[in-house]
Parts: structure tokens; sequence; C-alpha cells
């Protein structure tokens, strides 16, 4: 298992296990037209309006910041080594996506950014208070995976992501009980 340097932000992030990303994939980056910003923008706000017909979280907060940066910036802010990781939300900083993804383009890739949005509006809310900090990671990763999937099915997307349960080991890690 890929050792992280803070289990908060590894079990905040998205394993986007559905893409093999290449090394041209990893640094390649998207032109930046100010077009881009505001769809994206618009996008995220319709991502987030998705998430509340989908769940019990309300979109009446402010829009996060959203970085799209080389995977390996990713990699390197979130895991000790490659852990193909290519978003990840942290905390009092941002959503973080690979600049291969386009969320404004392709619904894969705009799923992701949905899943890392659900990761946001989690920060803080009351219903996973009661539990110890690794199941409590687990199960909002659970639950971003599952919205992720509700929205794909919503748009008649065939692809589905999976939440893959051995990386959230809460037996034997008895520093997260």
């Amino acid at each position: 298992m890929v050792r992280i340097r803070s289990v908060v932000v590894m079990l905040l992030c998205s394993v986007y296990a559905a893409y093999t990303l290449t090394a041209i994939a990893q640094t390649a980056t998207p032109p930046d037209t100010s077009s881009d910003v505001g769809d994206l923008e618009s996008v995220t706000r319709l991502l987030l309006e998705n998430i509340q017909a989908l769940s019990d979280y309300r979109s009446n907060v402010t829009l996060p910041p959203i970085f799209q940066v080389p995977q390996y910036a990713i990699e390197a802010k979130v895991c000790d080594e490659p852990c193909n990781v290519s978003a990840a939300y942290v905390p009092r900083e941002g959503i973080y996506l690979a600049a291969n993804l386009d969320p404004i383009r392709e619904p894969l890739d705009r799923s992701a950014l949905l899943h890392e949005l659900v990761h946001y509006l989690q920060q803080g809310h009351p219903k996973f208070a009661g539990l110890a900090p690794c199941e409590r990671e687990r199960s909002k990763e659970e639950e971003a995976y599952a919205i992720q999937n509700a929205y794909l099915a919503s748009i008649d997307s065939k692809e589905r992501v999976i939440f893959r349960a051995g990386d959230f080991d809460c037996e034997s890690d008895g520093a997260q009980r």
C-alpha cells in the first residue's frame, strides 16, 4: 500500500483508477483560455446542483479553488511515491485535477470533479462525526463514489468507477481508532 503523508488527504483524494495515464498525458497542459475558466465555473456550479439532487448536501456554498496541474504534481502533494491519483480535494486548499482531465468536455472527467466536490461538501459535515477517523474517511470515500456513479447513471454513461475498500485498512490501523 502506498504510504501517504497525510491520511486525511489520501482518504479524501480520488484514486481515479479508470484511467491509465501515460507520461505524455501527465505533462500535457491544455490551453488556458478565459472561456475555459468560465466554462469550468459553470460546470462546477452544475455539478453542485447535481450533487444536491443526488444527495442530502446543499450547494449554496462558495466554489472551492480548482487547480489543473500535471498529475505528478498531485502525486507529490498527496503521496510518498507515484500513486495514480489524478484528482484530489485538499482541505483549506481546494481541488486539484490532473491537467490531462477535461471536465468541460469529458463526462468521466467531469464525474471526477463531481467526486472531489462531494469531498468538499463533506468537510465538517456532522453525519460523519461519530465515526473513528479511518472509518469516517472510508465512509466519505464510499459516499463520494456512490454519488459519482449515480451521476454517471443520470447522464446515461455506461462507465462506472470502483471503490477499492482495501485502500482503507481500518482494522489493522490501531492509531486510527
